[in-house]
This record gives C-alpha cells, structure tokens and sequence, in this order.
C-alpha cells in the first residue's frame, strides 16, 4: 500500500533537534486548531485537536483526500495528513466502525503532537486540559515560530524527469503533494534564527506572489500585543545559543494553547482531565 512506508515516521525517540516531520505534525496540528476566515476576522475551527480539519471540512466529503485543501499545500503536512488517513481506512478495513477508527486515529494523532511540539518548543506537553477558546494571541504565536520553517529540504532516493534529485523546494506548488519518505521526514532541519527562508517571502499561488513574511507581520500586529520584529529577534538570539527556546517570552502561549487543544469536550478527543 502506497502509505505503508509512513507508519514508521513517528517511531524514533526525541531529540533536541527539531525534525523535518515535527513541521507536517505542528503544520496540521496548526490547521486543526485555526482556519482564520480574512473577511470575518474570525477563526472558523473549534480549537480541538480532533482531526476535523481531515474528517468534517466540507462536510466530511474530502477526507480520503486530506480533507482541508490547506493540508495539501506543502509536502510535510501532506505526508502527516494521508499517514493518518491511511491508519483511519487499516482501522476500517479491521473492521472498526468509523467513530471508532476515528477516535484511533486522534488518538495516535495526539502522541505525534506530544513529541513534536517538545522537540520544537522545548516545553513539557500539557498533561490537562483547559477548557475555553483557543485566541488570537495564540495564533500569533504560532505564526511567529514560522521562523523555523524550512524553504528547502534535502532528497532521499527520489528521481525526477529520470534525473538524481538532490533537493526538494517546499514552497513549490508543484512539490505540494509529494509524499516524502522516512529518510526525508525524519531529517534535521535548521533551527531558529530570526528570519523566514526567501522561499518564504515569494510564494507563487494562483495568479500571484504572496509574503508570508508580511502576511504574518500583518496578523500579529492586529491581533496580539506582540510585534514580529521583536518576536523574530527573540527567536534569534535562540538561535544563536544565548537563551533556549522555553525561556523565550512568549512561548508560554504555546502551552496554553494546547491545553485547550487537549481539552475532552467532543466524542473524538481522548479523555483527559479538563478543568
């Protein structure tokens, strides 16, 4: 099956070094907990790590697709929304009935969050659940860390037009849905430094460019007491070894946040205490 290879992507213990498969984990867990309506100003998911953003986007009608198109904009969040999809159909297959697969399926979801988020924000991952909305201000957050996204990754045992491939560019459409291997998912990435990779600040979508530099610039300043600049500067000096990444000022927004995440208010969250 074309999805097996992905089933041994979560396997290896943690490291200080932040991973390439940490960045699709973060990236879903981000789409799960935010889908940002522009014209509203307001988020139109419910802040729950429950998977909707695969099983009830539209309906739930593109879940063997990855449901939210969103999650098929770049490889490594691609290659982390079908594994789960493919666990979800194994689950069926055994016969489990869909809310049961479903229920495996976040529950799986949420040990590769756990690790994933320790690797990238230094912090314990919260064991209670906070009850309440996940804010703005958390969003904010998130979108500072896009600092550690990587513009190019190396590749592993892969050809293209019959040719040696020796890099793969993430902000490429064309690479979008590029299901990468274990070699590719689990190598190190660059750490924090204080600036978004240039593949970042011109990234071709339909019809035009777009800056997620200056989308995110954007955001936060409208929406949290932070300001990129200094959010970035921070970041940097993590970077550049003076302080680590827990003891940056804002990073504590980051456990707040998945509390809420965590939090046991529909059938599909695994059950924690949530106060």
């Amino acid at each position: 099956m074309r999805y097996l290879f992905l089933a041994i992507l979560l396997s290896s213990s943690v490291s200080a070094q932040v991973l390439l498969k940490d960045i699709g984990v973060m990236g879903l867990a981000s789409h799960d907990l935010f889908t940002w309506n522009k014209e509203t100003k307001t988020n139109e998911e419910n802040g729950r790590l429950d998977l909707s953003t695969i099983f009830d986007y539209e309906g739930g009608s593109r879940w063997e697709k990855g449901g939210n198109k969103k999650n098929a904009e770049n490889a490594p969040v691609y290659t982390v929304t079908m594994y789960l999809v493919s666990e979800f159909k194994k689950y069926g297959n055994r016969g489990a009935s869909f809310e049961t697969a479903r229920k495996l399926v976040v529950k799986k979801f949420h040990s590769m969050v756990k690790e994933s988020f320790q690797r990238l924000t230094g912090l314990t991952f919260p064991n209670k659940g906070i009850k309440g909305s996940v804010t703005n201000t958390e969003q904010a957050v998130m979108r500072a860390l896009h600092d550690i996204l990587p513009g190019k990754i190396k590749a592993f045992n892969r050809k293209r037009f019959g040719q040696k491939r020796d890099i793969i560019t993430i902000t490429n459409i064309w690479n979008a849905k590029i299901l990468l291997n274990k070699k590719e998912m689990n190598q190190e990435i660059g750490y924090f430094n204080g600036d978004y990779d240039p593949e970042y600040l011109k990234i071709l979508v339909p019809f035009k460019y777009i800056n997620l530099k200056e989308i995110d610039a954007a955001y936060i300043s409208e929406f949290s007491a932070y300001n990129q600049s200094e959010m970035l500067e921070e970041l940097k000096r993590v970077g550049e070894g003076e302080i680590k990444i827990h003891e940056v000022s804002f990073i504590h927004h980051m456990s707040e946040l998945f509390s809420k995440a965590i939090c046991s208010d529909n059938k599909w969250m695994p059950k924690v205490t949530c106060e």
